[in-house]
């Protein structure tokens, strides 16, 4: 592996971030989540890992494409509080904005998603997010995501793969080994990259340990995302959470009209906010 990534300093700006992703596809951000939010967060994740039953999305290419020793939670906002810290970032939610202006003023999020990566785990093929809705061809991104490490992540136990510059090639290229990189990192540092750069969850394959991360992405306001968060956090337990958090969930009506588009998620023809009045 010959390519690298760009790191820089936990106190970097959303300008030093959104220049090195515009230029690499992905940036890593040391120290990004401070100590004491890493280890609140892992110990509300410990019982819902504990009591996870293993990989069962209902097919059998999805289950080997999530991991068949890989254990993934959603609902976040629900199963482990500080994720509402976390998916409010300025920086985090800046950088979606940023990179998926120009083809949507606004944001939701995609997922909030845990990814527990055991022992005898291979890597994933490598893909871009933004392939989960692959008829659309706007132009732009239309997901940014982060990899956050939850423990010491190295390559041995698997390591996000990432591609640095592919967000910018020709379709149907793949890489060479040397243009392929791990994103180690410490624990509270992430990966911040475009839905159109190249990536795959590494292999574990070798250790004993497990890989525990965060991954926390966010789409434009007009796509279905990939995580269904009016199942996984409903009304009653999204009335208690701060305006902000409520519209990245999607609760908020989309508003496109600033840029000549129109409205989506009309609840009784009103915006769906009026439910937390």
């Amino acid at each position: 592996m010959g390519a690298e990534l760009t790191r820089l300093p936990g106190n970097c700006s959303l300008e030093d971030i959104c220049e090195v992703s515009d230029r690499d596809g992905g940036v890593i951000i040391e120290d990004w989540l401070p100590g004491g939010v890493v280890d609140s967060f892992n110990a509300e994740l410990e019982p819902w890992l504990a009591a996870h039953a293993g990989t069962d999305s209902g097919t059998a290419a999805s289950d080997e494409f999530l991991g068949l020793r890989t254990k993934r939670l959603q609902g976040l906002v629900t199963k482990a509080p500080t994720f509402v810290r976390i998916m409010t970032d300025e920086r985090l939610v800046g950088y979606a904005e940023q990179v998926i202006g120009p083809i949507s003023p606004v944001v939701i999020l995609n997922n909030g998603e845990v990814i527990d990566i055991g022992p005898g785990e291979s890597a994933q093929p490598l893909h871009r997010d933004d392939d989960a809705w692959n008829f659309a061809r706007p132009g732009a991104p239309m997901i940014v995501n982060s990899i956050a490490a939850l423990v010491d992540i190295t390559s041995e136990i698997g390591g996000t793969l990432v591609v640095p510059g592919s967000h910018r090639w020709e379709p149907g290229r793949l890489p060479s080994s040397d243009e392929i990189t791990c994103a180690a990192m410490r624990a509270g540092s992430a990966l911040f990259f475009r839905g159109d750069l190249m990536h795959a969850g590494g292999a574990n394959a070798t250790t004993d340990r497990r890989r525990r991360a965060l991954s926390t992405g966010f789409c434009a306001g007009w796509l279905r995302p990939v995580e269904n968060s009016y199942t996984n956090v409903p009304p009653e337990i999204a009335r208690s959470l701060p305006r902000r958090a409520q519209e990245l969930l999607g609760y908020a009506l989309y508003d496109a009209s600033s840029v000549g588009g129109g409205y989506l998620g009309y609840h009784d023809m009103g915006d769906p906010m009026r439910l937390f009045d």
